[in-house]
């Protein structure tokens, strides 16, 4: 039992694939153990073969332009405009209750002079 796992992992390196489809969640170990143990190493794994990372730097590549596609078709004076619109939106928000707030401005005065540096809150008048 212990060789046929050893050839299992032998077989593995030789497809380096097979660990992408399982990281992906395409396949699982038990089930590629399985079809290996049916049909051996002259099964239809090919496809397998070859370099994993190329096929996933052709996967970045193709979001990198269909980002850049994206990209292109926007317009700036739609981005300005919406900024605008944004803007004039948190104007009015901040103008029912965030302003008010920043209107009333509570001054505490000392009970007695103290350096800053070791005021404590319990020096300040209600």
């Amino acid at each position: 039992m212990g060789t046929s796992i050893e050839q299992f992992k032998e077989f593995v390196k030789s497809y380096p694939r097979l660990k992408y489809e399982v990281r992906e969640g395409k396949r699982s170990w038990q089930s590629i153990y399985e079809e290996w143990t049916l049909l051996g190493d002259d099964g239809s794994w090919e496809s397998y073969k070859g370099n994993p990372e190329a096929k996933v730097s052709n996967e970045g590549n193709e979001f990198l332009n269909s980002a850049l596609k994206y990209v292109k078709k926007l317009n700036p004076d739609d981005i300005t405009k919406t900024i605008g619109t944004v803007q004039k939106v948190l104007g009015i928000v901040q103008s029912f209750g965030g302003g008010k707030q920043n209107q009333q401005k509570i001054n505490y005065t000392p009970r007695r002079r103290i350096d800053p540096l070791f005021r404590r809150f319990d020096d300040y008048e209600d």
